[in-house]
């Protein structure tokens, strides 16, 4: 019964009308290959990337990320949906268009006539025409749903002329093309010509109207061609308005996603050589971050996340990546800093990197601040406290600048074991400056030690011989003292054959798994919540027993979103009240990224809304598991309601150990 059915490509039309479409074809096209040359020639501009491809994950990710869409889950999932159904609804009719051109040509070469098709007929054609039907509706639905979007006026969103331009032609190619089917079933009399659903109403709807096989030639003609010209345009157009980001993120995406919270290193032969340090001009970045620029669609879920952003200061990651993006375009080699980027902006970022988790494109803003941020401070451009505190980690290996000599005053009277004393020791416990020197920190070192030493752990500290890790140094944009401060740990931590290390601070658990491996430091790196964890399950200790008073936890970034430890804090707690974000999508303290050493007014601060949304729980007690998270949640909450006290999880266990 289907083996008859077909369609002619070109009916109505005529030789001239054929030839007109083939030459407005092939210049629309030279276009777009013109504009996609452009894109890759700025992305050109950058530094090669060292790093190989890995075609195989590279296809991977193309299939996964990019072709599947894996990368929108999880973030606004109306917003994610809607982008599915406009991307695939596109995809879909474009393959479509193009098996019709194969067609013709296959017909065309073969001596076949338009009438006799390879193989645009039978139970294929049954497929294709239902298939192109209900994907036709879904890119007019997403288009649809981002107009209606726009005109709800949402903050998060740019509400360009151009965006309006691309997402109403999308949905007028969408509904002619309809229209043209309704038509051309109309004149060619299709049998079942419902397999075209759409186009099948559209027929009925033109029928009612008075259109018929005798007047439909004229109407379908023109809307043939109006569809056709709007097709042509929009992709000559395509790499100069907002979906070339389409083409941009399909290589961004393919590209192996870079860990949270990694930082590629500087080489200081090549600093010495150049005399310039982290990226001042355009053509420092990588080609790779040139690539990601244009892949940016702005659509603002690094600025919804963004605490900086929430607490006032001047930065919001999309118009940073949107500012270098048009730098870009500007094709100047004029210095980034100034005009383009300002100063305040990239010292307001906490590097939480909650803009490089959501961006579902690859985009990562946080690796531009800190690249940024490296020429800020070879250019001698930080000042006051957080440059005092910098002066400090290189004069006395801490940002308090104490002695070296008083790491141990933490531990009086619990007779911890130095490597000194106890040299065949099991673990390292990585105390850190803040609970070296911190006297409100010091409570939460001693508790580990004495959970340790109940739980008779082998363990010992390096006392007077640790340094602080160069995370803030390093976050902060100051390479050189990062890597003075890494070489001299490493060598210490070799001197004593250090395999397994514990932390209770993120931050130099992060710095020693991510940092330190691109130096030859590899270590077993364990957060103090991990291992009192795996205490608690030898039943070597016992979690926190269940209180009087209600138990919120404040998830530290570098924790859980950069190195997605999220369950192993909790179970050691009693009941919790979470907080609206929690786990992976936490909010940030405002401590990271150098923003400890900053002195801000307290009403000033990045993570109020944090402190607000903890005391909102109605918790008599709020837990961490981070020195900064201590100090900055301790000083925000008690300001607020000094009856709410904050605790680290290893006091909670201690006073049930």
């Amino acid at each position: 019964m289907t083996d008859d059915l077909t369609r002619e490509v070109f009916g109505n039309l005529g030789d001239t009308s054929k030839d007109v479409f083939y030459a407005l074809a092939f210049v629309s096209c030279g276009v777009f290959a013109w504009g996609v040359w452009r894109r890759v020639k700025l992305w050109r501009r950058g530094r090669p990337d060292e790093s190989p491809i890995d075609w195989r994950a590279a296809f991977e990710n193309l299939r996964t990320r990019a072709l599947a869409q894996r990368s929108l889950q999880g973030a606004r999932p109306k917003a994610s949906l809607a982008h599915r159904m406009l991307f695939w609804g596109f995809i879909v009719l474009f393959i479509g268009t193009i098996l019709i051109g194969i067609e013709h040509y296959g017909a065309a070469l073969f001596g076949r006539e338009a009438t006799e098709p390879l193989f645009h007929k039978g139970v294929y054609y049954v497929i294709y025409e239902i298939t192109l039907d209900t994907f036709g509706l879904l890119m007019i639905g997403g288009a649809v749903w981002f107009a209606r979007r726009r005109m709800g006026g949402e903050s998060s969103m740019e509400h360009r002329t151009a965006d309006w331009l691309v997402l109403v032609s999308l949905i007028v190619l969408g509904v002619t093309g309809y229209l043209i089917e309704g038509l051309r079933i109309i004149r060619e009399s299709t049998p079942m010509p419902g397999i075209s659903y759409v186009g099948y109403g559209c027929a009925k709807i033109f029928g009612a109207a008075g259109v018929t096989k005798a007047n439909v030639d004229g109407i379908h003609f023109g809307l043939w061609w109006f569809h056709s010209v709007i097709a042509f345009a929009f992709i000559a157009a395509l790499p100069f308005c907002r979906l070339a980001h389409a083409i941009a993120a399909v290589f961004s995406l393919a590209l192996p996603a870079k860990p949270l919270g990694r930082m590629e290193p500087i080489s200081m032969e090549e600093v010495e050589e150049t005399g310039e340090v982290g990226v001042g001009r355009l053509e420092q970045f990588g080609r790779r971050d040139l690539l990601q620029l244009d892949a940016c669609v702005s659509c603002g879920r690094c600025e919804d996340l963004c605490p900086a952003h929430e607490a006032g200061k001047p930065l919001s990651p999309r118009d940073l990546v949107q500012d270098l993006r048009g730098h870009m375009e500007s094709a100047t080699s004029a210095a980034l800093h100034g005009e383009t980027i300002g100063a305040e902006t990239l010292w307001s970022c906490t590097t939480c990197n909650a803009c490089n988790d959501i961006c579902p494109l690859g985009v990562r803003p946080a690796d531009y601040i800190t690249d940024l941020r490296r020429h800020l401070i070879g250019e001698g451009e930080l000042r006051g406290a957080p440059a005092a505190s910098l002066q400090k980690m290189q004069r006395a290996g801490n940002p308090w600048g104490l002695p070296a000599q008083d790491r141990l005053a933490w531990a009086e009277g619990l007779n911890v074991p130095t490597v000194q004393d106890n040299p065949n020791f099991d673990v390292l416990y990585w105390v850190g400056c803040s609970a070296a020197y911190d006297r409100r920190t010091m409570k939460v070192a001693r508790a580990v030690a004495q959970l340790l030493a109940r739980a008779e752990v082998n363990f010992a500290v390096l006392g007077p011989e640790e340094r602080c890790t160069g995370e803030s140094a390093r976050r902060m944009g100051d390479e050189f003292l990062f890597q003075e401060l890494a070489m001299t740990n490493i060598e210490t931590l070799a001197k004593h054959d250090v395999k397994k290390i514990v932390t209770h601070c993120p931050h130099c658990l992060n710095s020693l798994r991510q940092d330190y491996p691109q130096f030859d430091g590899h270590y077993e790196v364990v957060h103090h919540s991990q291992f009192l964890g795996e205490l608690v399950a030898a039943k070597k200790l016992k979690a926190a027993a269940v209180m009087n008073e209600s138990v919120t936890y404040h998830d530290p970034c570098y924790l859980a979103r950069v190195n997605g430890i999220t369950e192993a804090p909790r179970a050691l707690l009693p009941d919790l009240t979470e907080m609206p974000r929690s786990r992976c999508q936490t909010a940030c303290c405002g401590a990271g990224g150098g923003r400890m050493w900053f002195d801000d007014p307290a009403e000033e601060r990045i993570g109020q809304s944090r402190i607000t949304e903890a005391l909102d729980t109605g918790a008599k007690t709020v837990a961490v598991s981070c020195p900064f998270c201590l100090t900055m949640m301790t000083d925000g909450i008690t300001a607020k309601d000094d009856q709410v006290q904050v605790r680290d999880v290893a006091e909670l266990m201690l006073k049930d150990n």
